[in-house]
């Protein structure tokens, strides 16, 4: 009884989460983020303890699983710029989403962005795949992480929580604890934001081709341009 009451409790926790997020004006995103991560992970852990799943969930802490975490994030690194690749060429829309979400970093520095990501990747772990998929499963857990991205607005955000889902959560599945799935979530997560982000595709330019971050810079939102090449008959 406590624990469905705890899940449902939990789901309206982070549709409300979301909606914090997402649906106020980008600037002050990075704060929301901190205090979102901490709300979720707090709830996430208390739920965990006071139904006596916390040490299981937690598992293992072994050199076999943060070997784990750090081939599948990589793994699915490489994946997810080839699915871009693909999907901007085949839905002109995609690109303008992707863009508008590297939006969200406009005028902040690195230094000021890598804490809340990283925390935010924690606590989804700490959430969807400990708390959420110890109540429902693996299916459900990604039904429920791929609806609350929902909220957002993004279906590009959404169907990366479909397939990162099932990624994560079939690593926590594999392995019997959130190290594997938390490591390759950060490391997913910070590449695509600091290191290799998503950028154009064919003649389409994203946000993401304007110079690279550096500590100290801000980051360039110039909407994603139709970049026209000159007819050479012309």
């Amino acid at each position: 009884m406590l624990g469905s009451l705890l899940l449902v409790a939990g789901l309206v926790l982070a549709l409300a989460a979301w909606a914090f997020l997402f649906r106020r004006p980008p600037e002050g995103i990075w704060p929301r983020t901190w205090f979102t991560a901490g709300v979720l992970s707090a709830f996430a852990v208390a739920a965990m303890a006071a139904t006596d799943r916390l040490t299981t969930v937690v598992g293992p802490i072994s050199p076999v699983a943060l070997a784990a975490g750090l081939g599948i994030g990589a793994a699915w690194l490489v994946a997810t710029h080839i699915g871009h690749s693909v999907l901007c060429r085949l839905f002109p829309g995609f690109l303008d989403q992707i863009t508008d979400l590297y939006s969200l970093r406009e005028g902040d520095r690195v230094s000021t962005m890598v804490g809340p990501v990283v925390a935010m990747a924690v606590a989804e772990e700490l959430f969807f795949r400990g708390f959420v998929q110890g109540r429902l499963g693996l299916l459900g857990a990604v039904v429920v992480y791929t609806l609350v991205q929902v909220v957002a607005g993004k279906w590009a955000l959404t169907l990366a929580a479909l397939l990162g889902g099932a990624v994560w959560g079939g690593l926590l599945w594999l392995t019997d604890g959130l190290l594997a799935p938390v490591v390759a979530h950060v490391l997913w997560t910070g590449a695509l934001t600091f290191v290799w982000p998503l950028r154009g595709c064919g003649r389409r330019v994203g946000a993401a081709d304007a110079a690279p971050l550096a500590d100290g810079a801000s980051c360039d939102r110039s909407p994603a341009p139709l970049v026209v090449e000159p007819d050479p008959a012309g």
